[in-house]
């Protein structure tokens, strides 16, 4: 029947954001609710931004520009790339699914990781892709499976690294080995959303196997650390040719003015960037210590949230605490049942999310 919505459109599960804060009445004696279910910067945009932002608002019955030139020179500088090698998209979840819309075909797979971002399912299934996901190792990305799980229809190949919703990474080390291992027509996509944030030595750069030749495509964008989650800009990095074949994919202004000039600015405050890292370190600090002394279970994290698993269903813990005005995010669509992410506030902010779940565990008793 004409109209009818496809099978494989109807198989797909759809993407369930976070709750908005605008959904929850604040807490007895609270000025607002607590969100902390979008791994969004508590620190909130950077000075910079804002007025670039305001300035490019006054300019919005015009159209953007649509290749986005004066923030892809400012990237290619950043970054030590051509122009030619940068994609814009509307967040990097856009890019995601340009890539399946660009490189995959009805006949061709694509390899991810079971418990890792639902949005690359979904692009795949969209576009009548297939796809295999393998099981997480010790939460972490298992390469050699996903290499070994590619073949010759195999066309793309999702890595976060960060992992989201785990916060793991896959280290140097990991990833040289899988790139000696998976098939070179393979091309691999490497979700950098939380980059920013891990600074450790053994955190291997996208960008470094690009240079070397390798057929990668590195996923980055301004939501994160530079706290700019609702104007919705991200970027891809990758060689010429493939970046040629996403532009052709790419819906013309896809990233509008006042995103494009925020990005701008934001990209040249690295103050703020290094305040917004500090701020998400000692977080992470703070809170990792404090579920240690409550006998708490989590993942280790070098993202800005925290995986935390419960003895019970991370339903039950969630609705508890949003009717302490406190918003969190059940994993139960990622395969974690029993577990929250919650994202890294500040300093305020972290210490009532841990007198909210002092209070959910008493009622509890637990």
């Amino acid at each position: 029947m004409r109209g009818k919505v496809p099978d494989h459109i109807a198989r797909i599960k759809q993407y369930i954001p976070g709750t908005p804060e605008e959904d929850v009445p604040a807490a007895a004696g609270q000025d607002k609710p607590l969100k902390l279910a979008s791994n969004e910067n508590p620190l909130g945009p950077s000075p910079r931004a804002l007025e670039a932002a305001w300035t490019a608002l006054k300019r919005c019955h015009r159209y953007p520009d649509g290749s986005g030139r004066l923030l892809r020179e400012a990237l290619s500088t950043h970054w030590g790339l051509s122009m030619e090698q940068i994609v814009l998209g509307n967040g990097s979840t856009e890019l995601v699914e340009i890539l399946a819309r660009t490189f995959l075909g009805k006949d061709d797979w694509a390899v991810m990781a079971q418990q890792s971002f639902i949005m690359y399912r979904i692009a795949v299934m969209a576009v009548h892709g297939h796809f295999r996901e393998i099981p997480l190792r010790e939460m972490r990305h298992d390469l050699v499976a996903m290499a070994s799980a590619c073949d010759e229809r195999t066309a793309l190949l999702y890595i976060a690294n960060p992992n989201n919703p785990t916060g793991t990474y896959v280290s140097n080390t990991a990833l040289d080995e899988y790139f000696r291992q998976v098939p070179p027509s393979v091309l691999t996509v490497l979700d950098e959303a939380y980059g920013e944030y891990l600074q450790s030595d053994d955190y291997p750069l996208g960008l470094e196997y690009l240079r070397k030749g390798r057929r990668v495509v590195v996923l980055r964008t301004f939501s994160k650390a530079y706290g700019l989650a609702g104007l919705r800009l991200g970027y891809a990095l990758a060689s010429a040719e493939v970046a040629s074949a996403m532009e052709r994919v790419r819906s013309p202004f896809n990233t509008n003015r006042v995103a494009q000039a925020a990005a701008l600015a934001a990209l040249g405050d690295e103050e703020h960037l290094r305040r917004s890292r500090e701020m998400n370190r000692n977080g992470l600090a703070y809170l990792e210590e404090q579920f240690l002394q409550r006998g708490l279970r989590f993942t280790p994290s070098a993202a800005n949230f925290i995986l935390v698993h419960f003895d019970r269903s991370a339903q039950e813990v969630y609705q508890s605490l949003l009717e302490l005005g406190v918003i969190t995010r059940p994993m139960t669509p990622y395969g974690f049942p029993q577990s929250l992410r919650i994202t890294v506030g500040g300093d305020a902010e972290n210490a009532r999310l841990v007198g909210a779940l002092d209070k959910v565990r008493a009622a509890a008793g637990r």
